[in-house]
């Protein structure tokens, strides 16, 4: 019976590099976004082999992941699983520009609804991968 009732920590350690962040601020160099993939990557470990440290992209919000380094995007069920809506939870700072960004990504024809008590937006339908995605181009 105690079985069914333990309870699992978590044991494991966060790799940790030698840059340190602060909030609502991205790794994301702006030359990744304006160039190839290909080119971006180079130029990347060519600007860290010569000691510069990634340059940061500012936004006014910022998604914190959860404690396993996952993103924050959940999906939902409601009415008995007729409709679908998608939550991002743990966003700190502007909810208004996050939901302006997203709905340029998504289109404009998406309804997305801001929960300010609780500090999520609601998107409906399921659109979590590519929340998702979208959420880790832009370095969070």
């Amino acid at each position: 019976m105690l079985g069914l009732f333990a309870t699992r920590k978590f044991t494991g350690t966060v790799a940790r590099s030698g840059v340190s962040l602060r909030a609502f601020e991205s790794t994301l160099s702006t030359a990744t976004e304006s160039t190839g993939a290909s080119a971006a990557s180079s130029a990347t470990t060519s600007s860290l082999a010569a000691g510069e440290a990634p340059k940061l992209v500012s936004y006014p919000y910022f998604v914190r992941r959860t404690r396993f380094q996952s993103l924050p995007v959940y999906r939902d069920t409601k009415n008995g699983g007729t409709r679908k809506l998608t939550v991002i939870r743990r966003v700190e700072g502007d909810l208004e520009a996050l939901r302006t960004d997203l709905a340029q990504a998504l289109g404009e024809d998406s309804h997305i609804a801001i929960r300010k008590i609780s500090q999520q937006l609601v998107i409906k339908g399921d659109c979590t991968r590519g929340i998702r995605e979208w959420l880790t181009k832009r370095g969070f």
